[in-house]
């Protein structure tokens, strides 16, 4: 007896595609949990800093010279996405969750993220 199989390679590269796109949803239904826990932890005096979180992907834009960064305006589905970014603008959330408001403790933004991701990393850019 003999089985031919037809279509096998189409059928791999479906199931690559399809094995993609769960690995994509489950990575941004993760980040937009994380996302929502931070905002929701984060201390409120004038609401600035709750308001100030932004959620998106990293993209690198080419010029003549360097590498440039940007972010997508919206979480959208996207294909491979390799990192997720989390940002907060103002200038006083780093003291925030260093301690320095008794309504959230200490590395609050590091809590809710690793309630959903295994590792982390908190970077602080100046802009």
């Amino acid at each position: 007896m003999a089985i031919t199989t037809i279509g096998l390679k189409s059928a791999s590269i479906n199931l690559a595609k399809d094995i993609d796109k769960a690995i994509e949803q489950e990575f941004r239904a993760r980040a937009l949990k994380a996302f929502a826990d931070v905002k929701l932890t984060t201390p409120v005096d004038t609401g600035q800093a709750r308001n100030s979180w932004y959620i998106g992907y990293t993209e690198t834009y080419y010029n003549q010279k360097t590498p440039i960064s940007s972010n997508i305006n919206i979480l959208v589905p996207k294909d491979k996405p390799e990192k997720i970014i989390v940002t907060n603008g103002t200038t006083y959330i780093e003291f925030l969750n260093n301690g320095h408001s008794q309504q959230a403790p200490t590395k609050f933004i590091e809590a809710a993220f690793r309630r959903h991701f295994d590792t982390v990393s908190i970077e602080v850019t100046n802009g």
